[in-house]
């Protein structure tokens, strides 16, 4: 009855030290961690935050297109100084003032689009106090319409229409292939830990066995049927054995680290990580792996962008040799010492004037600028075409690439389940005395260079596999394009 007790309690104390384990265990697969890496982690929120900066830029050159109103002013402005004041003789004499000289506007402005020019519609008013006299006077403008409008000058509102929808649409193609490139960071950290954890159970399995190996050579020294040198060399292998377990222990230390790090955690768990078993299956095209890239990238609307930003600046170079600026206003005007008459008695008023700037001579300036400027187009082409190749030539290598990647996994598969079957075949036959310890050696070190292998080889896939979706923005499993919003 005692053994009894005892039994149940040590049953129920390893029942409940699994269970204690168990939650400082978290257990996690690759989709999980890509998942929580591109909705969580530190890499998500900078790239989420490039992109709302890009929307906000977006949205502030959308509301320079709207109408503005603006309510202005200089309330008060108080002067008390001595000033010069120029006498009928031309001689100036410095005469103590006090003044209050305030003024108020509002404004509904337009920028107009086909013309790059802008108009407003405005009503102001103006305060002259003089304090040691006691006069004010007031002066107004209960409407007028004024037009400001460059000539001969490009249109920087036109050129603005075309590049900065490029911009936020570039920015909505970079955040997609900054979650894509994200995956990518998180397969390498995932087989990074997988690996070293799969190191762990290895070289804790080959410790074990040549353990019970070395004490079966013990056993056969004492009855002499071995020899000391095949003591020796299953001794070596076992201190072998335990240095590279812990050599795995503090590779998984390193790899747990830099997991934890990609997500941002900082947590003292231990997680435990499972080789993914499902390897997607589909087909790649050639050429519409291209086409995909050509029509999703940012890049390419990147070399969009830049070839129209490059025509600007060539466009401004050549309006830089005759500068000429309208300005006009047609409204009303009065001014006088009683506030009611402004809007009572206000006279037409009306302003015209033209602005201009015309090099006569600037030794070059101009042909340099403008020679300038079309190199720098020409150059930008050059960058376009040659950026385009480098995406072309690493597509090819890919797409070629996957089909031989996903061949690897079925034949490392295979080459693990064949080396494990050997090396347990090769440790019966040692343990009854037909192999050697050389034998078994080799028969260890092909079953572990398999294992490595075959993790190697889904490692290798799924890399190319969020490789292709970032170079392409195309999910050729689901045949649909990658959107990250």
């Amino acid at each position: 009855m005692e053994k009894l007790k005892i039994l149940i309690s040590s049953y129920l104390l390893f029942f409940c030290f699994n269970i204690l384990q168990s939650q400082n265990v978290l257990k996690y697969d690759l989709g999980d961690y890509i998942f929580q890496a591109q909705t969580q982690s530190p890499k998500f929120k900078l790239a989420e935050q490039k992109k709302k900066i890009n929307s906000f830029q977006y949205l502030t050159y959308k509301s320079d297109l709207k109408p503005q109103i603006s309510f202005y002013g200089n309330v008060p402005v108080y002067n008390k100084e001595y000033a010069s004041v120029i006498q009928p003789d031309g001689t100036i004499n410095f005469l103590p003032i006090m003044q209050n000289n305030s003024n108020i506007g509002l404004s509904l402005s337009q920028k107009i689009m086909f013309s790059g020019g802008d108009i407003s519609l405005n009503t102001d008013f103006r305060r002259f106090d003089d304090f040691q006299t006691k006069y004010t006077q007031y002066n107004g403008n209960p409407l007028y319409i004024r037009l400001n409008q460059p000539l001969f000058g490009i249109n920087n509102l036109k050129w603005q229409s075309k590049i900065e929808p490029l911009k936020l649409e570039e920015s909505n193609r970079e955040f997609a292939q900054d979650m894509e490139k994200i995956a990518q960071e998180c397969v390498k950290t995932y087989f990074d830990a997988l690996e070293a954890q799969e190191s762990i159970i290895v070289s804790n399995d080959n410790l074990n066995i040549t353990s019970d190996n070395y004490l079966i050579e013990q056993g056969r020294i004492r009855l002499g049927t071995t020899s000391e040198d095949k003591l020796l060399q299953m001794e070596l292998q076992k201190l072998n054995n335990e240095q590279s377990l812990e050599k795995a222990k503090y590779d998984y230390q390193i790899a747990l680290l830099n997991f934890k790090s990609l997500l941002g955690k900082r947590d003292s768990l231990d997680y435990k990580f499972s080789l993914p078993d499902v390897i997607p299956v589909f087909s790649v095209n050639l050429n519409d792996a291209i086409n995909s890239a050509k029509n999703n990238r940012s890049e390419f609307i990147e070399f969009k962008r830049k070839k129209i930003e490059a025509d600007r600046d060539l466009a401004i170079a050549k309006s830089a040799k005759l500068q000429v600026n309208l300005f006009a206003s047609f409204g009303y005007n009065w001014a006088t010492e009683y506030i009611g008459s402004i809007y009572s008695n206000a006279q037409n008023q009306q302003k015209l004037s033209i602005g201009f700037n015309i090099p006569i001579i600037d030794w070059g300036r101009r042909s340099a600028a403008i020679s300038t400027a079309k190199s720098s187009e020409t150059l930008t082409e050059y960058n376009n075409q040659i950026d385009e190749i480098y995406i072309v030539q690493e597509l090819t290598t890919l797409v070629k690439n996957i089909s031989l990647l996903r061949g690897n996994i079925l034949l490392a598969s295979k080459t693990d389940t064949v080396a494990q079957k050997r090396y347990k075949i090769s440790n019966q036959l040692f343990q009854i005395g037909k192999v050697s310890v050389s034998e078994l050696q080799i028969a260890q070190t092909e079953k572990d260079n398999a294992r490595k292998y075959y993790i190697s080889s889904i490692r290798e896939f799924w890399n190319a596999f969020f490789l292709l979706r970032r170079l392409t923005l195309y999910d050729f499993v689901k045949n649909t394009i990658i959107l990250h919003k």
